[in-house]
């Protein structure tokens, strides 16, 4: 029984080494399918240095990060990784190579590996976690073969093994940590590096480790020197990615503020900060970490994945499907159209039973979706600019900046709107010019909402409303309220609008389109004036739209958008 129980043990772990070896070459060549995804785990350092008040500070805050629902959160108890001052000298290459010994020679992943085999505080271990973790990161498919599979639940619990080899260390090392509080504003500001390890964990080395699992048959003196074995382990890390000098800031305005946030509470927003852009980049830009899966229905577009998986509203992704290629003799994916997730978002946080809930998908571009083809994350910004030229009674060069605030609003295509326009034209007739004729430049800026309205799968609808203010300055503006008063001079003057209207674009490309615009201006409220002394002060009983004669109504824009 004793032998039947270590082969057991030995075919499995050596099953899963060798899983995690094909696994991983095959990354190389099969960049798109629709089983290769599974749950990742992630262990999190933050990098400070020995005698820095603020650098300490920032460990502890880390303490507090809200870390994302997408990965299996292997973190230690405290999330400091001490540096000397000589690390911040060193080349980013010097960098990813001592931080490689560090974490090496520090035994994180022993640590990690004890994590993942439930090592007890006695130095025994068990494969309840890796099942339990087999099981979590299961998909319905895989509960639909375990259920026709003699083994059934044993065959998920197994999978949870190929997890292992899905272990990453993330490093943050801030390079700087600067703070202010001047009365008026308060916060901190930093730059800093990323750096991430993958734990290898390949047939040799699992063999190794093997040699050094106590079984509760082993007489006393063999288990005593089993665990002694494994504390002496060194698991060895891969350079996998790193990107230098990101920048954080959490500035508060404190005069506008009734109830201003100390200086540490805004350390803690930092540090949540520099977390949530660095899985970004992470997600974004490695393969590993992109979620994969097959669309279960169409008409809408809907998968099996959520919350679990770290899905937000508008997160973009690209649907492949598998089509021959003669050349090259076997089937390749092709993309064949880009969704972004709705704002019905399922949670997903437990166990797959077969059937699990579906989140919705809306199309941005390409062709037909049909069921069964390869849906995977493929993170933009959710950053665009228009740049058109707009005439009507408010005319010139457009350029538009849109933001896409689904990941935090929930609401699909709402959109935060910065307009800025630039326009000259002469006016005949101006009581700010002495001259019969004078050429002015306007420039006008806005913020406001649009909400896009998919009308097919390339063209996007998108009604909008803008606060602004529009404004002339130079030197040639006098200006006499009345014939008998003394003329003032003027270096600004500027006035309110609204501006209302829709915008119709058509995809070029999944992230270019042409568009046209209708909008409607009105301007409102006095006219502002700023003297040579900065002063400022209202000019009643005059209008925009008579000292410019006309500059209101409807404009009409063309343009194109770029979106990032």
């Amino acid at each position: 029984m004793k032998n039947v129980s270590k082969m057991l043990t030995m075919i499995i772990l050596l099953g899963c080494g060798l899983f995690c070896q094909l696994n991983g070459t095959a990354q190389k060549s099969k960049i798109i399918t629709g089983e290769d995804y599974s749950r990742l785990s992630v262990t999190f350092l933050l990098g400070n240095y020995e005698g820095e008040s603020a650098s300490q500070e920032a460990a502890l805050a880390a303490e507090k990060i809200k870390f994302s629902d997408k990965y299996n959160n292997h973190n230690f108890k405290g999330f400091s990784l001490p540096l000397g001052q000589d690390f911040k000298t060193l080349t980013t290459t010097n960098k990813r190579s001592y931080l490689k010994d560090l974490i090496e020679k520090q035994g994180i992943g022993r640590a990690i590996v004890a994590k993942w085999f439930n090592r007890q505080e006695n130095g025994t271990m068990n494969l309840d976690y890796v099942h339990q973790s087999g099981l979590y990161n299961a998909t319905d498919q895989d509960v639909k073969i375990a259920a026709t599979a003699k083994r059934g639940d044993a065959f998920l619990k197994d999978a949870g093994q190929n997890l292992v080899n899905k272990s990453y260390v993330l490093i943050l090392v801030p390079t700087e940590l600067k703070s202010q509080d001047d009365g008026k504003t308060r916060g901190w500001n930093s730059t800093y590096d990323v750096f991430l390890f993958k734990l290898q964990f390949t047939p040799e080395v699992i063999a190794t480790f093997y040699n050094a699992w106590p079984y509760d048959d082993d007489d006393v003196a063999i288990k005593t020197n089993k665990i002694a074995a494994f504390d002496t382990l060194s698991f060895k890390f891969t350079d996998v990615y790193s990107k230098p000098l990101l920048s954080a800031s959490t500035i508060e305005t404190l005069t506008s503020n009734k109830n201003p946030k100390s200086l540490s509470q805004l350390m803690d927003e930092l540090t949540n900060n520099m977390y949530q852009n660095t899985t970004f980049l992470l997600d974004k830009d490695l393969e590993d970490f992109r979620v994969k899966t097959k669309v279960s229905k169409i008409s809408p577009t809907r998968a099996k994945i959520g919350k679990k998986e770290g899905l937000k509203c508008d997160q973009q992704y690209f649907i492949y499907q598998y089509k021959w290629n003669e050349k090259s003799g076997k089937a390749e994916p092709k993309r064949q159209a880009v969704v972004r997730a709705t704002g019905k978002i399922v949670d997903n946080r437990q166990v797959a039973t077969g059937s699990s809930p579906e989140s919705r998908f809306y199309q941005t571009y390409g062709g037909s979706i049909k069921e069964g083809m390869i849906l995977q994350q493929r993170l933009d910004i959710g950053f665009s600019t228009i740049a058109g030229y707009e005439t009507g009674g408010i005319g010139g060069m457009d350029l538009n900046f849109m933001i896409r605030t689904g990941p935090f609003t929930k609401i699909t295509a709402l959109y935060l709107m910065i307009d800025l326009g630039f326009d000259s034209k002469e006016y005949n007739t101006s009581p700010f010019s002495a001259d019969s004729k004078t050429e002015f430049s306007f420039f006008r800026y806005s913020i406001g909402l649009g909400k896009g309205m998919r009308l097919g799968r390339i063209i996007e609808l998108t009604p909008y409303a803008q606060y602004g203010i529009e404004q002339i300055s130079n030197d040639k503006l006098k200006y006499k309220a009345t014939a008998t008063s003394s003329e003032v001079a003027y270096k600004e003057i500027s006035t309110s609008f609204i501006k209302a209207g829709a915008m119709l674009g058509i995809n070029l490309t999944r992230n270019i389109s042409i568009l046209g615009q209708v909008n409607y201006y009105t301007p409102s409220g006095d006219i502002s004036t700023k003297n040579e002394a900065n002063e400022k002060a209202p000019i009643k009983d005059l209008t925009w739209t008579k000292a410019f004669d006309g500059r209101e109504g409807m404009g009409i824009m063309a343009g194109i958008r770029f979106e990032f």
